[in-house]
This record gives structure tokens, sequence and C-alpha cells, in this order.
């Protein structure tokens, strides 16, 4: 096939053609003449591959299924506290745990009065307060939980992966760079008129921003803010790039923690590149119900009694009727506790061993022919017995020819 077999219009070695011709020169790899493996599936190769996968799926599947069994966790929803006026237990369609514990005391919940947050200045001795209404929970953790022990909150119906939500973010202006806002509007992520608001876009102005607590018997079992986001998002963020705080205002929701609304020099923005929790939450989740890391504790022992948590009642869910969790959880050689892999695993080998077992009986109750597998070539590999007369080839002899040939 080479390129005598083509009447190209440039093909005529002219000065001008040269780099053309040399483009098309007669190789097997722009020819396609390659060596391949082409392997030809044989009962004896097929049916020891079922069963070795499965051999090796089975073991693999109850291993995960065992480790995760080791996990606990409890889950609960308080998006309902916002009306409870006195202690109410947590709906039981809504309460999970693992314990191996079977009976004990489901957490209850009250919403208390409205009390005012304090926020104390970066410098000096200034203090915000801001009014908000705390949710009362008590939980009873029936069993020791081992290092490291993670809390999450989980959302539901929210519908993160909207287009224009996972859109509505500026990036250089997270990473320090002090856009002003036609630069913003410029760059199509953040939709701004006369404020220039820092950080702008809609995930930052929802964010998730309830403040919890545990205590158990006047000792408190605290939570880190650190190590709970990817490292790979920890380098998308610097510190606030504007100078000026008079010039940028907070996110419409953010807006009550500030005195006035506004930054200032003793209440500045975020430091978003130490900030985990808005790490967490600018990391838009793929699916309308999802778990994201709040605290974590490496070191200690949850030990079993019971607690009371204090959640601010900041998140407003009612207007597109999601829910509200807390879970907390232990993690497991895999991470928190999830069947999916294990009996995936356990199905595929189930899978497998059955396909095998069907096939060996076609196998043997109706074995089908195979056909002597060197007397198949391909391109100009033909051996002496697939030579027949009547067929040139280029050694003048004749052969089986590939797929890949021209009449």
């Amino acid at each position: 096939m080479g390129i005598a077999q083509y009447n190209w219009p440039f093909a005529a070695v002219h000065p001008t053609n040269k780099a053309l011709v040399q483009l098309l020169i007669d190789t097997s790899f722009k020819q396609q003449r390659l060596k391949a493996w082409q392997p030809i599936l044989t009962a004896k190769s097929v049916l020891p591959t079922f069963f070795i996968l499965g051999i090796l799926f089975a073991p693999l599947g109850g291993l995960l299924v065992w480790k995760n069994g080791q996990v606990t966790e409890m889950s609960f929803d308080y998006t309902n506290c916002k009306s409870a006026l006195t202690t109410t237990p947590v709906p039981e369609s809504t309460f999970v745990h693992s314990s191996a514990v079977g009976d004990f005391n489901k957490p209850t919940y009250m919403i208390g009065p409205i009390q005012d947050r304090l926020v104390y200045a970066v410098t000096g001795s200034a203090e915000h307060k801001y009014p908000v209404q705390v949710c009362d929970i008590t939980l009873t953790i029936p069993v020791d939980l081992q290092p490291p022990v993670m809390m999450y909150y989980k959302l539901t119906n929210f519908y993160q992966n909207h287009r224009k939500y996972t859109k509505s973010l500026d990036h250089k202006q997270l990473k320090g760079e002090a856009s002003d806002i036609q630069q913003i509007q410029s760059r199509k992520g953040c939709i701004m008129r006369d404020e220039l608001i820092y950080p702008c876009g809609l995930i930052a102005n929802s964010m998730f921003n309830a403040v919890t607590g545990a205590e158990a018997g006047g000792a408190n079992y605290t939570f880190q803010y650190t190590g709970i986001a990817w490292s790979s998002d920890r380098g998308k963020y610097q510190k606030n790039g504007y100078s000026d705080l008079s010039k940028i205002l907070p996110p419409v929701n953010w807006r009550a923690r500030y005195p006035l609304g506004l930054y200032s020099n003793d209440f500045p923005p975020p430091d978003f590149a130490a900030d985990e929790h808005f790490q967490v939450w600018m990391r838009t989740a793929g699916w309308p119900t999802f778990l994201k890391a709040y605290g974590r504790n490496d070191n200690d022992v949850l030990k079993a009694g019971q607690y009371q948590m204090k959640i601010d009642m900041n998140f407003p869910i009612d207007s597109y009727g999601g829910k509200k969790y807390i879970v907390i959880t232990t993690i497991g050689a895999i991470g928190g506790r999830n069947n999916f892999l294990g009996i995936g695993y356990i199905v595929l080998a189930v899978l497998c061993a059955s396909l095998g077992i069907i096939f060996t009986a076609f196998h043997i109750i109706k074995p089908r022919i195979i056909g002597d597998h060197s007397k198949i070539s391909f391109g100009g590999e033909a051996t002496a017995h697939t030579r027949s007369s009547g067929r040139a080839d280029d050694a003048g002899g004749s052969r089986i020819r590939s797929r890949y040939e021209d009449d």
C-alpha cells in the first residue's frame, strides 16, 4: 500500500512536494500494518478466567463488608427543631445508627430562645453581637467511638450540581486578586451590579454556617476544623487581596455577622487559605443529597454517654423543601460506612462463578469444534501450508490476505 498505488496529485518528486511525500512514505506505522496481538478466545482460556475472577472477588468483597461493619455511625434529622418548643425525639424514620447496642435513647431536640452570638474583633477588644436561635440537642453515644471520629452535616434536595450554581464564583478573586466589578463581570462567573462582593457568587453566599459543639457532664469533646478539606483544594484559595476593605461587601447571607453588614479592619473577611469549612463547601456536590465534613478528632475517644450539642439555626432550608442532618461516625479502612463496594465485589464474584459454571456445562454437553489455529495468518505472515495458487503476493507466491488489503 505504498504511495505508488494511489494517484496522488502531489506524489511527483518535485522540490515543493518533498515534505508532503515524506509524510506519506511507505512505513508500517503510517500504512497501518503494525503487528498487533489478536487473542483467540477459546473455552480453555475463557472458563478459567471466570473462575479466577470469582475466587479473587469473593474474599475481597467479604473483607470489605467485614471492615465496613466495624464502622460506627449515627445520623439524625434536626430540621424541625425550630418548631420544637418542648423536648422532642427525632423522627424514627430519620434516625440511623449502626451500633451493636440494640436499645438506647434516641436523640432529642428543643429550640431555645433567641440569644446573642458574639463575634470578637481580630484586632483590639471590639465585639459584635447578632441574634440567633439555638437548637439544643441531647444524644446518647451507646459505645465508645475510637478515633478518628468525624462529624458531617448532611443536606437533602440541595442541587449544588446546577450549571448556573457551579459557575457562580470567581477563581481569580478567591486566589487573592483584587478584581473590580468590570473585571469580574468580564469573566462571566459572578453577576454584580453596583456592589463589589467578596467572595462573590451563589456558592459562597449559600454556605452552610451552623455552629456546633458537644459537651458531656461538663467535659467538652472538641472537633478540630483542620484536615477536613481535600489537599488539592487548599491551594485554590489565598488571603484577601483588597487593601481597601471599604470597597468590598460581604455576601448577603453573611452580613449579619459583621457590624452594619460591612467589612472593617477589626472585622475583616475570612482567610480562605485557612478556612477549611469554606473550602469544603466550595467543592460542589454531584448529587442533591450529600455529606460534607464539619470537624474531626484524631486523638480522643468519644466515650459512651449522654452529650449535649448546640446548633445555630442560621441555614434556611424551608424555601426548597430540604432536610438537615448531623452525622457522627468513625472511619474504617476505606473511609466511612458504605457497603456498596463490598457488595459489588461479592455480586461480581457470584456472577463470574455462575457464568463459568453455565459455560462449562454447555462446553461439556455440546462442545464446539475449534479449528487449527496454526492455519490462521494475517497480512504477509502466511505459513507454507496456507499458500494457494491463483493469488500472487509480493514474493511471487500465494497467500491468505489480510482484511486490510485491497483487491
